[in-house]
């Protein structure tokens, strides 16, 4: 009888468990942008100073790799900000559906896609280009949202 409750309650715990994925994954993609808003809304001030020791810890910040749009720069690089990006689509869109061998090929293609970015740029065969940075964070991290998130959701659930 017990292990029939377990059993009842574990779908539903499921379907949380792939809703709080995709909303915390769409949370880390817009996360970046969480420094300007506290300058607007000062509430946020205390998160926003979390996420400048975090991005301190997982990127470079160098300030000539770092996308800005205006008057506001962005607290991380553009790769990262790919990342954070990717990640966030892959949440949203729920999409491209890949089983594991092709989402192995998927990342392994764009791994390799941003080491021939990183050792063109690096060699000097071409200017920095941010675009190619976003883009390259982004192919790396979109199916990895995707992929959390599915696999966070009870099998049969759909891709709503």
């Amino acid at each position: 009888m017990a292990s029939d409750r377990v059993l009842t309650r574990r779908p539903g715990a499921r379907v949380w468990l792939g809703s709080a994925v995709r909303v915390l994954l769409i949370a880390i993609g817009l996360s970046p942008w969480l420094p300007a808003l506290a300058s607007v809304l000062p509430s946020l001030e205390p998160l926003a100073s979390l996420m400048e020791v975090w991005f301190g810890f997982q990127c470079h910040r160098d300030p000539s790799r770092a996308l800005s749009f205006g008057e506001l720069q962005l607290p991380v690089c553009a790769r990262c900000f790919g990342i954070y990006a990717g990640l966030a689509w892959g949440a949203l869109v729920l999409r491209p559906r890949l089983e594991p061998k092709f989402l192995r090929l998927w990342l392994i293609g764009s791994v390799g896609f941003m080491l021939l970015d990183v050792a063109t740029e690096l060699l000097e065969m071409r200017p920095p280009w941010p675009a190619l940075r976003v883009l390259t964070g982004s192919l790396l991290a979109w199916p990895i949202g995707v992929a959390l998130v599915r696999n966070a959701r009870p099998p049969g659930n759909g891709d709503r």
